[in-house]
């Protein structure tokens, strides 16, 4: 019996083996297969990440889906922006990742794109239920292949900034990207402080989430220790990046935007998508650099979708997501977001910490959590926005976001954890502290049944 929890809007995720297993991902690859024969498609890249059921996972997913007759180029341990880089150079722009990303150790789970467009799981879960019988009157072949080679030379061409001149700190979180950061940054000639690039699918030093400040105490040591010139930490998978600057703070992802949303406006106009979960000054500052800001729901999946409709140059999200489409493909890279920072950095003559104090200046929460189940969190979401008595503009595009003048407050349910998503902003820390107190006092007289941890 298959679990439909773990069919997510964004992919597909679930604990290993009591979710997800071999066993599951036979019958996964029977809804893959399917919607490969809807659009046409003959051939598929694989890969996985560095999680310790990733090798047995993705040994079970190739064997079954070629039992389909379609072709497998497996690409074995990898980043996903290695895998959704192999799939734009295929005809057939398909990519299969087998990754848990930042989740628990335990978890794994699958990413998707299928003729150059993202899949949910909840479309693979309607497939596999959709009762269709496909036909197995042949079996497609299985070729491994390495584009590690080619993902960097390709970076390479693409930067066009002397980077020697920078030290360096990366802490991989002995995640994916230790296979490829930080010799990427060392083959752009960057002095390179290594920090747990072993991948490792225990992941013994820290968990491998840089959305979260306790798993990087050990690089802002470090980049303050070596007076390094930048950090970078990056997630399992390899495509979310936590920015530290030399004085040892660390970047909100929505500030990293900024920072990216001017330079790209610079050089050429055109529309920036972000998630709900970003500043306001960050549409303030696309708009007086002569761009178009574009809110979108959280999640890869539909930023992807939003650059696609607006051919926008650049897409972010608060989780670290950072999808170049200016000059690079439109996916979410850490790395190669990490590259471009740190090309800003070595074209500007300054430090990064004195660029950041360029950029507006407010009060705001890192992303906050409560813990509720996989079952209950949208309804809850429900509640809270049909009830909720918030003055304000109201954005309902995924959750429920109020703007105010002189601050923003939001309410989501998480697409990969049973929790709910907060996140709060002020011009100062009082009105910060003011929008957190509404939200949190609506939704103890709505939802009076949550514990309201706050985490």
């Amino acid at each position: 019996m298959i679990s439909e929890t773990i069919f997510r809007e964004n992919d597909i995720r679930g604990t290993y083996p009591e979710e997800l297993n071999e066993s599951v991902i036979k019958v996964i690859a029977i809804g893959i297969a399917k919607k490969c024969f809807q659009e046409d498609i003959s051939s598929i890249v694989v890969a996985r990440d560095g999680r310790l059921s990733g090798e047995s996972l993705l040994t079970t997913f190739c064997d079954a889906i070629s039992q389909y007759g379609i072709d497998v180029k497996n690409i074995g341990l990898a980043t996903s922006p290695m895998l959704y880089f192999a799939a734009k150079k295929e005809n057939s722009k398909s990519g299969i990742m087998i990754t848990g990303s930042h989740n628990p150790k335990n978890y794994n789970g699958i990413k998707m794109v299928i003729n150059d467009n993202s899949v949910s799981g909840s479309e693979i879960l309607s497939l596999i239920k959709n009762g269709d019988v496909l036909n197995n009157s042949y079996k497609g072949n299985i070729i491994y292949s390495d584009i590690k080679e080619k993902y960097i030379s390709e970076i390479l061409e693409n930067i066009e900034t002397e980077l020697s001149s920078l030290k360096v700190v990366i802490d991989s979180g002995n995640g994916a990207a230790g296979f490829i950061a930080p010799e990427l940054f060392k083959r752009m000639g960057c002095n390179v402080i290594e920090l747990y690039s072993e991948v490792d699918g225990n992941f013994p030093n820290h968990h491998p989430d840089p959305g979260k400040l306790e798993n990087l105490k050990d690089i802002i040591s470090e980049v303050k220790d070596k007076n390094a010139d930048i950090g970078f930490a990056f997630d399992g998978d390899g495509d979310r990046v936590g920015l530290i600057t030399n004085s040892g703070d660390m970047i909100f992802p929505d500030k990293q935007m900024m920072l990216f949303s001017k330079d790209i406006l610079n050089n050429k106009k055109g529309s920036i998508v972000f998630d709900v979960k970003c500043s306001n000054h960050l549409s303030n500052l696309i708009i007086k650099n002569g761009g178009t800001p574009i809110m979108a729901p959280t999640g890869h999946f539909h930023i992807k979708k939003a650059i696609k409709k607006n051919k926008a140059l650049l897409g972010g999200e608060m989780s670290g997501h950072i999808f170049f489409n200016d000059k690079w493909y439109g996916f979410d890279d850490g790395p190669y977001a990490a590259v471009r920072a740190a090309e800003i950095l070595a074209k500007s003559n300054r430090s990064i910490s004195d660029i950041f104090e360029d950029f507006p200046e407010s009060f705001s929460t890192p992303e906050l959590n409560i813990t509720v189940t996989d079952e209950n969190k949208f309804e809850i979401i429900d509640r809270f926005m049909a009830n909720a008595n918030i003055g304000g503009d109201k954005i309902l595009i995924d959750g429920l976001r109020v703007n105010f003048n002189d601050g923003w407050g939001l309410l989501r349910a998480s697409n990969t954890t049973p929790k709910l998503v907060l996140r709060f902003e002020g011009d100062t820390k009082e009105t910060m502290n003011r929008i957190q107190n509404e939200f949190i006092s609506e939704l103890s007289r709505i939802c009076p049944d949550i514990d309201i941890n706050l985490d």
